[in-house]
């Protein structure tokens, strides 16, 4: 008879031998456990703080400094002037570093950013309402009214528009082109780009604080007065050919004022919105006299060297502004609507 071959020891086997022997200290364990459990059943809890005085003065401390913090936060809101709207980044910076507003005085908030500046179909320039939500969020956060203060452009025309729509009771600062362009070409502009960016801080300063709201109701001008003043086309157009032609003179106005070149229609409701006859008057009289040159156009604020074509000489260097401006126009000028661009008469 063949002898059973014993069978293989297997790790269950090995795991069964030690469920069934009993654990070595287990007793002495769950012992020492249960003491432990009961003993803490039985004190009490051992506090942070050694005694009662010790806990007040700790909740004094913290309520102490809780009220710091929030004197701070409403000194905060109280110490801000204005909520105060550019359009980019490089505004920003001319606030604050050139006019002096640091962080405690003024919010100052760029609508371009991440998108919220764009154009529409139409070709008008607009901010995105989620933009807008935050600028309300924001004047309504520090209890202070909206400043705008835009480039003296079409755009800027353009967001103005927007802004007294959305916000009527916000202030509209203005910087002229004599205050606000470049006097040189830069990496990023041209000798004559135009933007905030480029004027000085008193300059910028003086703006701000002679900020004024819109009034839509306002009917001080009239049509007559643009004919008598040679900004609009009248039965004398030919007399304003001497002092340079209605044209020419209504964008001179225009940028003697802020609000960049405009057609009749526009100056006029551009004046009754914003401007006191003796505003009106000072840019009437700040014209070229009979035979005094005229100034040239300057770039808008989004003909930068970036986005500008240059020309190229036959050595391949570049071209200067000068040599753009024997070109004999702008190509990013503003054309009035019924005008065709030049070239394209």
């Amino acid at each position: 008879m063949s002898k059973r071959r014993a069978r293989r020891r297997t790790n269950d086997d090995d795991e069964r031998a030690d469920d069934a022997a009993p654990s070595r200290g287990t007793d002495a364990t769950d012992a020492s456990t249960s003491a432990s459990a009961s003993e803490r059943s039985t004190t009490t809890f051992e506090r942070a703080y050694a005694s009662e005085d010790e806990l007040a003065r700790a909740r004094a401390a913290r309520r102490r400094l809780e009220e710091a913090r929030e004197r701070a936060r409403l000194e905060r809101i109280r110490a801000c002037e204005r909520v105060i709207v550019v359009e980019g980044g490089a505004d920003i910076r001319a606030v604050r570093s050139k006019a002096g507003l640091g962080q405690d005085r003024a919010k100052v908030i760029a609508v371009r950013h991440r998108g919220a500046f764009r154009r529409r179909p139409n070709a008008a320039w607009e901010v995105k309402e989620e933009r807008m939500d935050e600028i309300d969020r924001l004047s309504e956060k520090y209890d202070a009214p909206i400043v705008v203060l835009f480039d003296c452009d079409t755009a800027g025309r353009q967001l103005r528009n927007a802004f007294i729509r959305r916000f009527p009771d916000a202030l509209h600062a203005f910087l002229g082109v004599r205050e606000s362009s470049a006097a040189t070409d830069t990496r990023w502009h041209f000798k004559g780009n135009v933007g905030v960016e480029h004027a000085e801080g008193d300059a910028i300063a003086r703006a701000l604080d002679t900020a004024r709201p819109a009034d839509p109701s306002r009917e001080v001008f009239t049509r007559e007065h643009l004919i008598d003043w040679g900004l609009a086309s009248g039965d004398a157009d030919e007399a304003w050919a001497d002092f340079g032609g209605v044209v020419e003179r209504r964008r001179l106005v225009g940028e003697y004022l802020g609000v960049g070149d405009c057609d009749g229609r526009q100056l006029l409701r551009q004046l009754n919105l914003f401007f006191s006859e003796t505003e009106a008057r000072e840019a009437i009289d700040a014209l070229p006299k009979r035979g005094e040159p005229i100034p040239p156009k300057t770039t808008d604020g989004r003909a930068d060297a970036g986005a500008r074509a240059r020309l190229e000489r036959d050595d391949g260097s570049h071209s200067t502004a000068e040599d753009i401006d024997l070109l004999g126009f702008d190509p990013m000028a503003y054309v009035p609507p019924g005008t065709a661009p030049p070239g394209f008469e």
